[in-house]
């Protein structure tokens, strides 16, 4: 809910204050549900390793040197306000980002590193007869360790990603293409036709950890497979007179049902023939009638 207030962030009581597009929000603070998974638990406990290490694995002298060198790694800016790594953060930050890629801890502070342009383009999906497969596209040799993040498939209509859960290093390159199909599926399942995968890459060297490439594809449908086209139907020609309506009949060859001619049919060519029989029949029975008539007379 917006609200008319000084900016801030966090929680405070019962209320979570957050900045927002259209300004200052809060909202009612809510617990959120504790999900223990697989890789969940392996990145806690190494986070709990390292944070009892600070006073257990360094000495004094050593919690000075990762003190002087946490004063000059800046943090994310909050309020448009930024500080500085304390030397716990600095040590538990490294540590455990070399714990996520399987490397050893470092009981000394790195110097820091400048990383080149990420080598991925971007991500490309391809449907075939196995399912759908996932590719990166690398524009340049690898040169750094480079870590994969993922999220579960969602609606193809979001535009931005969400939280996403580490799936691994990036495998080794085939003619600048990696497939990194075994590691979302292990970690998500296959993707249906239609949604939408996001895939975030990150490089990583001595605990250090470039800016998020985030990639993301839609996933096609599946082809269909190839049919011989179809013979096209042979067209049907209509017979059609554009003439007048005696032409017509004339032409017709439709035979006529309950004709005059012994109950058989008769056609539309000898209707005129059949209408002057006709006329010549009541013609004689007219002039036999006449016949008889004068007859009888005479006989008078």
């Amino acid at each position: 809910m917006k609200i008319l207030d000084t900016p801030r962030i966090n929680r405070c009581g019962n209320q979570v204050f957050y900045l927002s597009p259209f300004g200052q929000c809060a909202r009612s603070y809510c617990c959120p549900r504790n999900t223990v998974t697989t890789e969940r638990a392996h990145i806690r406990s190494g986070f709990g390793y390292y944070s009892r290490g600070w006073r257990t694995m360094l000495k004094e002298e050593g919690r000075q040197l990762w003190i002087a060198a946490a004063a000059k790694v800046p943090t994310a800016k909050t309020l448009n306000q930024s500080g500085f790594r304390s030397g716990q953060q600095h040590w538990v930050a490294v540590n455990v980002s070399q714990f996520r890629v399987g490397e050893a801890g470092l009981l000394v502070p790195p110097d820091p590193v400048v990383f080149g342009p990420n080598p991925v383009l971007g991500l490309s999906i391809t449907t075939g007869e196995k399912g759908p497969r996932l590719l990166l596209n690398l524009g340049a040799p690898i040169t750094e360790k480079i870590m994969v993040f993922g999220q579960a498939p969602c609606s193809a209509g979001r535009s931005k990603r969400r939280n996403v859960s580490y799936l691994g290093l990036l495998p080794a390159p085939i003619d600048g293409v990696v497939d990194i199909t075994a590691l979302y599926v292990a970690r998500y399942g296959e993707p249906k036709p239609g949604e939408k995968v996001f895939i975030v890459t990150r490089q990583q060297k001595n605990g250090w950890e470039d800016h998020d490439k985030v990639t993301s594809e839609i996933v096609p449908g599946t082809p269909k497979p190839q049919q011989a086209p179809a013979k096209p139907a042979l067209p049907l020609k209509a017979h059609m007179y554009n003439g007048c309506t005696p032409g017509a009949q004339r032409n017709s060859q439709t035979p006529v049902p309950c004709s005059q001619d012994g109950g058989r049919g008769v056609t539309n060519d000898g209707m005129a023939d059949v209408e002057s029989r006709e006329g010549h029949g009541e013609g004689e029975r007219s002039a036999s009638e006449g016949g008889r008539g004068g007859g009888g007379q005479q006989v008078r």
